[in-house]
């Protein structure tokens, strides 16, 4: 049901944007940076320790509103994100890197202004899980369907071409009756390369 509530806001946004003046239609793509922190561990997550970053990928559609320079850009992007973690051996010697990687469908809803060529914004972003993988267990089943978190970036635009930077940061809510509870804290940093198919 989320994800079809999710869907639906989209083609909205889009149906609204297309009938007015200072329209963009475009496909984006780009990396990411991603880590990820533990907020509110269990007994079973307290001895995880942040070990470092992962690469992620992201492809999706754009659309743009402007009016007056005021911007309103919906999006749609299946993207990849994650970390590692140092973790405790199970035969208590030592720890061990482990990574987590989620793939998802990220619906962000940005707010901003342009400037000539620069672009500022922020907004909400909804993320529907579609697969987690861990090097040691499957957490998919254990994972909040879908999340709310934040996105705040700056781009360019050059003719057709755009550039995107962006700060994301969204929870993973963690809840297993046999592991315990967790919220992982996913933050990333995208970087997004544009082409747009309507409008300037």
């Amino acid at each position: 049901m989320k994800k079809i509530i999710l869907f639906v806001a989209f083609l909205s946004f889009t149906s609204l944007a297309a009938q007015a003046q200072g329209f963009t239609l475009g496909l984006k793509a780009g990396i990411s940076s991603s880590n990820v922190d533990l907020k509110n561990p269990s007994a079973n997550f307290t001895q995880f320790k942040e070990e470092g970053s992962i690469t992620g990928f992201h492809a999706g559609v754009f659309t743009r509103f402007n009016v007056a320079g005021f911007l309103l850009q919906p999006e749609a992007v299946l993207s990849s994100s994650g970390g590692k973690f140092q973790v405790p051996n199970q035969d208590g010697t030592g720890t061990s890197v482990q990574e987590i990687g989620f793939t998802n469908i990220d619906v962000p809803i940005l707010v901003g202004y342009k400037l000539l060529f620069l672009r500022a914004y922020a907004g909400p972003v909804a993320s529907v899980l579609i697969n987690s993988e861990s090097d040691v267990q499957d957490y998919k089943d254990s994972f909040e369907s879908a999340d709310w978190g934040y996105q705040i970036g700056a781009g360019v635009d050059i003719s057709r071409l755009t550039a995107d930077v962006r700060y994301e940061r969204l929870k993973r809510a963690y809840t297993d009756p046999n592991n315990g509870n967790v919220d992982f804290r996913n933050r990333q940093v995208i970087l997004s390369i544009g082409y747009k198919l309507i409008g300037k």
